[in-house]
């Protein structure tokens, strides 16, 4: 699988990013260093790949609690749960990564929350996780 460009918006720390790894310096390295500060976002990448790819990540599994009261709608909601990614007071979050496959087809996953009507006041819907062939449109 090579990695073709990944798109943040409301998961954790991070508003709004997009990483394009078909560009340089990306594009020329096989490897590469994902650095910066305390709280900079450099986990939250990870979780933004594994979320798209898995619609978890490992570290929601590791939560040692098991729930907590949603300051929005009131409800206990898992720890483990990846809406805890969401960022607080939002509407709506989601991750797109688009990648080509060791088949040489290129795929878009996507995972997406929200809450009702888009508002950072609304109950929690479910989540939506989604891969789409790009090239059939499957």
């Amino acid at each position: 699988m090579k990695l073709q460009k990944l798109t943040i918006h409301n998961i954790a720390s991070i508003e709004d990013a997009t990483i394009d790894f078909s560009v340089t310096p990306l594009a020329d390295s096989e490897v590469f260093l994902i650095t910066g500060k305390t709280g900079s976002g450099k986990s939250t990448i990870l979780d933004a790949i594994c979320l798209a790819l898995y619609a978890t990540t490992p570290r929601m599994k590791n939560q040692n609690r098991t729930q907590y009261a949603d300051e929005q709608d009131k409800e206990d909601i898992s720890l483990n749960n990846p809406a805890q990614l969401m960022r607080r007071n939002t509407g709506e979050a989601y991750v797109k990564l688009l990648f080509e496959g060791n088949n040489g087809v290129h795929y878009e996953a996507k995972w997406a929350i929200r809450r009702a009507r888009d508002k950072a006041e609304g109950k929690l819907q479910g989540k939506k996780w989604t891969l789409t062939n790009l090239t059939s449109g499957d």
